[in-house]
């Protein structure tokens, strides 16, 4: 009788561990995103041993020289991929085991992204950073900005996977093919999953992922890290969100079996590593100008101690591989001979501001009115890529500040539809969502009255506005793309100037000479 008893205690306990076996690496398991598992022990800061270092890199923006630091007195040359590679390979010789990830914006910034090389626009581009030897990294929203077949060409051009498991084309598929990958190094699995930028539609124009799907970030990590975690000892998530989002998908993943999320969009130097629930957040910057390190020690399938930092890519006598140099030599050459020559003189600093009037949005939006003969132009802020001091101004400085292949285009419209966008500007700058609209030739004031915007006054040029008056109005196609957004109004009808932005802009330079630019109060709020 004992003998039986015993026999169906063994038999009970068999079926309940059968019922919880954990499903195997290649099974498809249920998603479950309304219970979250209790979180581990966070890590904590430490000086080592490390038994893994993750590089990350981000928003290189093709600045593939180096350029002065214009934070700095001395004006030192930082950044470029020669010393980004340098400072590279020096950092990992003193690391037991590492890799280096990418989260993703290494395109728009440079004319350099408009040659064209292997049938691609940037071919030439990743022909440099296919030097750097990155392991690993994701699709930024900017590498859309040559359009869909122009960025799968360049990530199918790359000697190392680029993800966007989030993003799924018209039949379903991923657009871009990578998946995970599970990486050994020194003794350590390490599983690598990547998503593209989670506000992808809203940043990118329409016509460049139409037919594109986004799914949800969170449905997404959830699926991959059933199937990594039980072959890895570490994840880690390369995302092209921004800090914020970032911040907040980690609290989404807490306990999920991420480790680490590898961040970029948000251009953010964290000199130190954001530390929620279980999770490191790291971003690096933009430009080349830094580069991000991030040392564990991992045991028991958990990091156990980190420390991460930011070092500055100096570039004054530093080296790097002969084939890399010398790429970056030709095209450095190439650029100066076609954009290099001076066009205009800057007498004042341009300086950009995001939430409010600036005196190079100024400037540029008085030229779109004269170049396309409109009433008022605008101009999104996003646009105005770099600050730029008093001197010399040559094409390559345009580019640069607005490197975009943007269309001036013209639509008409009411003067009671032209309040409506100026009140949807100032409430952009009250709430902070997105950048605003900067403008010209109109000016407005606005108030607040009891958490409401409103409108005190709005000018066209120089005139009370006219709500019966029909006036024509200049921005970029990208604006217009995005109506909704900036206009609070559907997309109108449009009529193209047949130029972009940019040489607008330079031509407006080149028949200027010294230019003087300020703020005039023309956004203004009581």
């Amino acid at each position: 009788m004992r003998g039986v008893q015993l026999l169906l205690i063994l038999i009970l306990f068999a079926v309940l561990l059968s019922a919880c076996a954990p499903c195997g690496p290649a099974r498809e398991c249920p998603v479950t995103t309304d219970v979250v598992p209790a979180p581990m022990a966070p890590p904590t800061p430490g000086e080592g041993p490390w038994n893994m270092t993750l590089f990350h890199l981000n928003d290189q923006h093709a600045m593939f020289e180096a350029e002065p630091a214009t934070w700095r007195d001395d004006r030192a040359l930082v950044g470029g991929f020669v010393a980004l590679k340098f400072h590279l390979d020096e950092q990992r010789a003193q690391a037991t085991a590492s890799l280096t990830l990418d989260a993703g914006d290494f395109m728009t910034g440079h004319p350099v992204c408009e040659i064209e090389m292997h049938g691609v626009l940037g071919g030439g581009l990743m022909d440099m950073i296919n030097l750097l030897g990155i392991d690993a990294g994701v699709i930024g929203n900017h590498e859309f900005d040559l359009g869909r077949e122009n960025a799968r060409r360049l990530v199918a051009h790359a000697n190392h996977p680029r993800m966007a498991l989030d993003l799924r084309n018209e039949r379903g598929d991923l657009e871009f093919p990578a998946e995970p990958i599970i990486f050994e190094r020194g003794g350590l699995d390490v599983g690598v999953l990547g998503v593209t930028c989670a506000g992808l539609m809203d940043v990118c124009a329409d016509s460049r992922v139409e037919g594109l799907v986004l799914d949800d970030q969170e449905t997404v990590a959830r699926r991959w890290i059933e199937r990594l975690d039980p072959a890895t000892d570490l994840i880690v998530m390369i995302t092209h969100n921004g800090v914020a989002a970032d911040t907040t998908l980690a609290r989404k993943l807490v306990g999920s079996g991420v480790d680490v999320i590898v961040g970029g969009h948000s251009h953010t130097r964290l000199r130190s590593p954001l530390l929620i629930g279980d999770i490191l957040v790291v971003q690096a910057g933009s430009r080349t100008t830094d580069l991000g390190r991030l040392d564990v020690w991992v045991e028991n399938d958990r990091v156990v101690s980190y420390d991460g930092q930011l070092i500055t890519t100096m570039a004054a006598d530093r080296k790097g591989p002969s084939q890399l140099e010398a790429l970056v030599d030709s095209f450095a050459l190439r650029i100066e001979q076609e954009f290099g020559q001076q066009i205009g003189h800057l007498t004042t600093d341009w300086l950009r501001s995001g939430q409010g009037e600036s005196n190079v949005g100024n400037w540029i939006c008085d030229r779109l009115v004269e170049a396309a003969g409109a009433d008022v132009a605008l101009l999104n802020s996003g646009t105005l890529r770099k600050n730029f001091s008093a001197g010399p101004l040559t094409r390559l400085d345009i580019h640069q500040l607005m490197p975009f292949s943007n269309l001036l285009e013209t639509f008409e419209i009411d003067g009671a539809g032209l309040e409506r966008i100026c009140l949807a500007n100032a409430r952009g700058a009250e709430s902070g969502h997105h950048g605003i609209l900067q403008v010209g030739g109109l000016r407005y004031t606005s108030t607040v009255v009891d958490g409401q915007v409103e409108m005190v006054e709005v000018l066209v040029g120089g005139q009370p506005l006219d709500h019966s008056r029909v006036y024509r109005v200049a921005c970029p196609d990208y604006v217009v793309m995005k109506a909704d957004l900036y206009l609070d109004m559907d997309k109108p009808e449009t009529h193209s100037t047949g130029v972009t932005i940019t040489d607008a802009i330079i031509a407006a330079v080149e028949s200027t000479g010294d230019i003087v630019a300020q703020k005039d109060g023309r956004i203004a709020r009581n």
